[in-house]
């Protein structure tokens, strides 16, 4: 009994853990032979410990594909949707060393070889300047009210309170979009240049800090988003 216990919580749990990973969570592009990197966005600023390339390979010709970190060789025939959702096709960096590290994809077919890359910096440093009160929350980028930005919409934010936030938040358009928390609570909390995929056009904003008491500072960004190639 308590074996058949065991294994009916291992198969309830296995689903979440696979969403991790999969699909990823950005559109392939419509050309052939093409690479999609989904994360990570080139020049983008990492803050999680451990950063794993996911994308989309996009090629009608019979091909292989491998995939390289910082010119080294990490795996080879990775899938079209790299990984796949058994984590199959998998690259990634872990530990912060504050450096420019590259993901690249290299794909060969019939017609010869075609590749792409993503750099990224692995960083616990601040995004901008702390704020000058206590508490204080400042949005580094949106730096103002209304703003132009590549369809890679880009986020960077930082809090600061001697008594501690436990939460940044984004939501554009109503729907929350991703949070950083803190549960015990931290004397400065942050968001790293994240980047976020959402539809060409205008975007209302909203960025809270929570603190460790439910208070929240909230500051609004309304930007216009225009197309790009990834």
């Amino acid at each position: 009994m308590f074996l058949l216990i065991v294994m009916a919580t291992a198969i309830a749990f296995a689903p979440a853990a696979i969403a991790q990973h999969w699909p990823p969570t950005c559109n392939p592009l419509p050309q052939d032979r093409t690479i999609t990197f989904c994360y990570p966005i080139d020049d983008e600023t990492i803050t999680q410990n451990l950063t794993e390339a996911t994308g989309w390979i996009k090629d009608s010709l019979p091909h292989t594909a491998n995939i390289y970190l910082d010119g080294r060789l990490q795996s080879s025939n990775i899938p079209d949707e790299f990984p796949d959702q058994f984590g199959n096709g998998g690259s990634g960096f872990g530990g912060y060393d504050d450096a420019i590290h590259t993901f690249t994809i290299v794909v060969t077919d019939s017609q010869g070889s075609f590749q792409k890359s993503a750099s990224f910096r692995n960083s616990l440093h601040l995004p901008c300047a702390l704020p000058s009160a206590d508490p204080g929350f400042v949005v580094c980028t949106p730096s103002g009210s209304f703003e132009v930005a590549s369809r890679r919409l880009r986020i960077a934010a930082v809090a600061h309170s001697s008594t501690g936030f436990n939460a940044i938040e984004v939501w554009i358009d109503g729907t929350k979009y991703d949070a950083t928390r803190e549960p015990l609570g931290q004397t400065q909390v942050k968001i790293l240049n994240s980047f976020y995929y959402v539809p060409v056009g205008t975007h209302k904003i909203t960025i809270f800090a929570r603190m460790t008491d439910g208070t929240k500072i909230i500051k609004h960004r309304t930007v216009t988003v225009v197309n790009y190639t990834p």
